[in-house]
């Protein structure tokens, strides 16, 4: 009996990692240089544990890929819960947000200084300054969909492993 709970729960998790395994989670890659030129450091932003390193995006982005089933089965094994990937459609551009009451004074005067609602204030700062950042990480930062696994590459493979975490 005890031993088809076990079968049944391999099999359970198996089935976990190829269905979180094909889910297109978002993938970063950054250029780095060590002094021994320059590689790219590959990252999923829903599991910040996972990183993997390649002498290309794409060799970074194999690497990742191929070490992405082997992060997971140990993800789930230690109990934890498995986060989906960031979806567009769950974000409404509602964002109820609690902020300090001087703050709020302040947004609000600065909104009247320019002569539109806090609303129309908040979003036009909000947008200059994720565009300010944007402009700072263009060149070192792109974003990627990770697609499917590929091989490996040799060299300067700097393998992260996976943060141990406690069940929750």
């Amino acid at each position: 009996m005890v031993r088809r709970v076990k079968l049944k729960k391999i099999k359970n998790i198996e089935s976990l990692v190829k269905y979180y395994s094909s889910l297109p989670y978002t993938i970063t890659i950054e250029k780095d240089d060590d002094g021994r030129g320059p590689y790219y450091v590959a990252r999923v932003l829903e599991l910040p544990d996972l990183i993997m390193t390649g002498d290309t995006p794409e060799e970074a982005i194999r690497e990742l890929e191929d070490e992405k089933p082997e992060y997971i089965e140990l993800y789930l094994r230690l109990g934890n819960k498995m986060p989906e990937p960031f979806r567009k459609s769950e974000y409404s551009g509602n964002v109820l947000l609690r902020l300090p009451a001087s703050v709020h004074e302040d947004l609000a005067r600065m909104a009247a200084l320019e002569g539109v609602s806090l609303n129309q204030y908040m979003v036009a700062t909000l947008s200059k300054q994720v565009g300010r950042e944007e402009v700072l990480m263009k060149g070192k930062k792109q974003t990627y969909k990770a697609t499917r696994s590929q091989t490996r590459p040799e060299r300067r493979s700097k393998k992260q492993s996976p943060i141990m975490k406690e069940s929750k």
